[in-house]
């Protein structure tokens, strides 16, 4: 059995690595290119907190402004990397909402559930994220509206695009001639999507994939994979996921 980890690098990378760190076999074949794009920010706005939407998004955004702008404001991701990322530029850990470790869900709904308890009448908030390759800012606009409602005003702003790959050699080599015992690792329904992109023909009917989160199995399964199944984005489980196949 093979892994094939299609998360945006550098992440796929660092997966590989940890699941090889376990005697797995594990290939990189990244399937969302993350590309930094230009952005406005006005310091003047004086936002309340900021919403981040994966770890691109932090990474974009404090390579361009200084994180002395997120000083005693309150921070808001739903994933685990994005949070940990936060507190590697020297974010207050106890200033961020992100669900727990412990949490059945990495989504909005779930840091919904935490960061509904506060009060959000009259706060100004900028949720940073990224666009498609159309340059037209992308997302669900869940969170965002459970904000407006609360009563906050929400702002956007894009700081990265995701592409469809221009795929190396050897990464071609994985996508044209996969193996019979292969598991795809989907982290994003946006991967699948590229990867019908990538092979428009080929049918996935004898494939196997886990998908991260029940709308990326409802990708998978819509794609034409025969056996799809889901677990959370974090490493003991996906590799617990692998065991039972």
């Amino acid at each position: 059995m093979r892994v094939i980890v299609t998360r945006p690098e550098p992440e796929c990378s660092r997966w590989v690595a940890e699941m090889t760190s376990q005697d797995i076999s594990a290939v990189a074949l990244p399937l969302i290119e993350i590309v930094s794009i230009p952005f406005a920010f006005d310091a003047r706005q004086n936002y309340d907190a900021f919403v981040f939407v994966s770890r691109s998004a932090v990474d974009g955004f404090l390579k361009v402004v200084s994180k002395d702008a997120l000083q005693a404001k309150r921070c808001l991701t739903s994933g685990l990397g994005t949070r940990a990322a936060l507190i590697q530029y020297g974010l207050q850990a106890d200033l961020i909402d992100a669900p727990d470790a412990a949490s059945t869900q990495f989504d909005s709904e779930a840091l919904w559930q935490l960061s509904s308890k506060r009060d959000w009448s009259g706060k100004r908030v900028l949720i940073v994220r990224g666009a498609n390759n159309l340059g037209e800012q992308e997302g669900r606009p869940w969170l965002a509206d459970q904000l407006i409602v609360a009563g906050a005003i929400v702002d956007f702003v894009a700081v990265y695009e995701r592409r469809l790959p221009v795929l190396p050699d050897a990464s071609r080599e994985i996508l044209q001639n996969p193996r019979e015992g292969d598991v795809w690792l989907f982290s994003s329904s946006q991967s699948i999507e590229h990867l019908k992109l990538l092979v428009p023909t080929r049918g996935w009917k004898t494939s196997r994939a886990i998908a991260t989160h029940e709308r990326i199995f409802i990708s998978a399964m819509g794609a034409g994979f025969g056996e799809v199944k889901i677990t959370r984005p974090v490493l003991t489980d996906v590799l617990a996921t692998l065991k039972a196949y």
